[in-house]
């Protein structure tokens, strides 16, 4: 892997800003601007039109001086040479006026026409964007971070919209630019044109040399600099820990090594564009001024006129600039492409299983038995993790999964959620297969409360009703009592109305849990599952969540996820979960007598070391 000489960073993963396949993209993009084909043929047009404007200016004035030298030279004393003056330069300061505010509101229809073209791509990218995300399967998300993602939504949308109404206006009118005024320039003086086409060849070469290597920095830039914020948000949710290990002079020091690092790049970064740029434009007023020079000698010799070189020259100046920039816009057009081809990827991507076109709609679940017919399961397809399942829950049971970490608990609860799609078999609720039932309908008959709390940004009471918004007042504050966090809600500045979140820390981590809860209970669902869902609270809490629950599960089927064994000894029937497979199934007594896996998992939770 090639690396940088004398940094850390992988060269290989500051290609984010280079598409792998540009045609492609650009073709996708086509595509979708194609309803705003209209708005688009009008830039075009008045791009060209304000181009001409812009190449029709020197020629004016080149005639104007022409006109002003022959109305010097032929003055005999029969008119005033003010009169001289206003005759021969009227017209042409007319022209100009008149060519410059035509230039100036073309240039205003463009980039009102742009923006609103480049913010409704946007727009509808974002919108798709929204929508794909909710199509997306949870395995998507475990196999990409999240700050990828966000990226993708973000910042690879943002650079397609700021392209769009800045660098293609941009490309468009250079293009036009360069074109007619390279004709324009020739038609003057073919010889002139030709040594300004050397100079303005080195000066393009040169700047293409520049902005690849102004890239590549900016790139290493942007790596150290995220470097740095992921160590400094570290640093920050970690500062308790730092502390407890007494690790501040290692923080310190990692935070000035990286704070160095930074400062390199971004340093050279900043001298390619303050400093190596100024001297590709010093090879383009080279090339300006031998033109100047070697078109003065032509005009002594008679060779081209005064007002043509004049003309000549402010075309050197106008097409100079256009391919000075040209890398840079090509840069930019480049960087954006690789953006919209990142998103083109996330909208690619393999959506959840449609409904099936047997989907029953709406289907109650009046019973809650749960049937699972030789399962077979696993996350990829080269490891299996469930092979050939077989299970029987009767209605209204309590199911508690033991086992341990990586045994497959959680798995049984995301295949009946319907998160993932078997690989073989099939599960039924009440004799119906789950994939014939609409996903909305089975989870929401479905509570479920994870180990992971997450609250929304909002009130207490918005948070407790986030599966039922149509709950009132008292079914909230009722549900909150059943999962035991009515008295410290109550003991909040604003009670019910209080606004939290996770990110805030007004309520605990196991407040947080007490509250979810709460608001799988307001759900009142036919199914609840659990998944370590008392992990955070304490013993004594525990055991009046656990009464809780024992009312609210009364004619219900429930799935207990539970590390502390202690806490399902009254299930109905405890599956032993390993490697996928149950190994054990029965009560609390019965797998005692056993005396195999289960056995030794309980009891090791008592043993005490000598």
């Amino acid at each position: 892997m090639k690396k940088d000489k004398d940094k850390d960073i992988d060269i290989k993963d500051l290609g984010e800003d280079i598409p792998k396949n540009t045609k492609k993209t650009i073709k996708r993009l086509m595509i979708r601007l194609k309803d705003q084909k209209n708005k688009l043929i009008v830039v075009g047009v008045s791009a060209l039109l304000g181009s001409v404007a812009y190449a029709v200016m020197p020629l004016i004035i080149g005639s104007a001086i022409d006109n002003l030298l022959k109305g010097i030279q032929s003055l005999d004393g029969s008119v005033s040479a003010i009169s001289m003056i206003i005759e021969v330069l009227t017209i042409p300061i007319v022209l100009l006026v008149a060519v410059t505010i035509i230039s100036s509101l073309l240039s205003y229809i463009q980039q009102y026409i742009i923006a609103s073209i480049g913010e409704n791509l946007t727009y509808s990218l974002r919108k798709e964007i929204s929508n794909k995300i909710n199509k997306l399967p949870l395995k998507y998300f475990d196999s990409h971070k999240t700050g990828d993602v966000m990226s993708r939504i973000t910042t690879d949308l943002e650079k397609v919209s700021q392209v769009m109404q800045v660098g293609f206006m941009q490309f468009i009118s250079s293009t036009f630019t360069i074109a007619l005024t390279v004709i324009a320039m020739l038609l003057l003086n073919i010889k002139l044109s030709l040594l300004i086409f050397i100079f303005i060849g080195i000066s393009a070469f040169a700047t293409n040399y520049v902005s690849k290597l102004s890239q590549r920095y900016y790139a290493e830039n942007f790596a150290v600099m995220g470097e740095l914020t992921g160590k400094v948000e570290e640093v920050y949710s970690g500062n308790a820990i730092i502390k407890v290990f007494n690790k501040q002079k290692d923080v310190v020091s990692e935070m000035v090594e990286l704070n160095k690092k930074q400062f390199e790049v971004n340093r050279k970064a900043q001298f390619v564009d303050f400093a190596i740029y100024p001297t590709i434009r010093f090879l383009s007023q080279l090339g300006f001024i031998s033109t100047a020079i070697i078109g003065g000698i032509m005009t002594l010799n008679g060779y081209i006129t005064l007002g043509g070189i004049q003309a000549f020259l402010q075309y050197v100046n106008q097409v100079s600039e256009p391919v000075t920039q040209a890398s840079y816009v090509i840069m930019s057009l480049q960087s954006a492409i690789a953006g919209a081809e990142r998103v083109f990827e996330l909208l690619d991507e393999e959506e959840e299983v449609k409904d099936s076109e047997y989907s029953l709609g709406k289907t109650p679940i009046t019973e809650g038995k749960v049937n699972f017919k030789n399962v077979k399961f696993g996350y990829t397809s080269e490891k299996t993790l469930i092979s050939n399942l077989n299970l029987e829950v009767k209605p209204n049971e309590m199911v508690a999964i033991v086992g341990p970490t990586g045994g497959g608990k959680t798995t049984l609860i995301n295949l009946i959620m319907r998160f993932y799609e078997l690989n073989g078999g099939s599960i039924s609720i009440d004799g119906t297969n789950i994939t014939h039932i609409p996903r909305n309908e089975l989870r929401r008959q479905i509570g479920m409360v994870l180990q992971d709390t997450w609250l929304f940004k909002g009130t207490v009471a918005e948070n407790i009703a986030y599966g039922n918004m149509n709950a009132t007042r008292e079914d909230i504050v009722a549900a909150a009592k059943a999962a035991c966090c009515d008295h410290f809600i109550r003991t909040l500045e604003h009670g019910y109305d209080t606004v939290i979140s996770s990110e805030i820390a007004n309520v605990s981590q196991g407040q947080m849990q007490l509250l979810t809860i709460a608001r799988a209970m307001l759900t009142n669902p036919s199914i609840m599952i659990l998944d370590e869902a008392t992990s955070s609270v304490d013993t004594r809490t525990e055991v009046e969540i656990q009464k809780a629950l024992s009312r609210l599960m009364k004619d219900k089927t429930s799935f207990v996820i539970a590390h502390r064994l202690s806490t399902i000894q009254n299930a109905d029937m405890i599956l032993v979960v390993k490697d996928g497979d149950i190994v054990e199934r029965g009560n609390h007594k019965n797998l005692l007598k056993q005396n195999g896996f289960y056995a030794s998992l309980y009891y090791s939770q008592f043993e005490v070391a000598n």
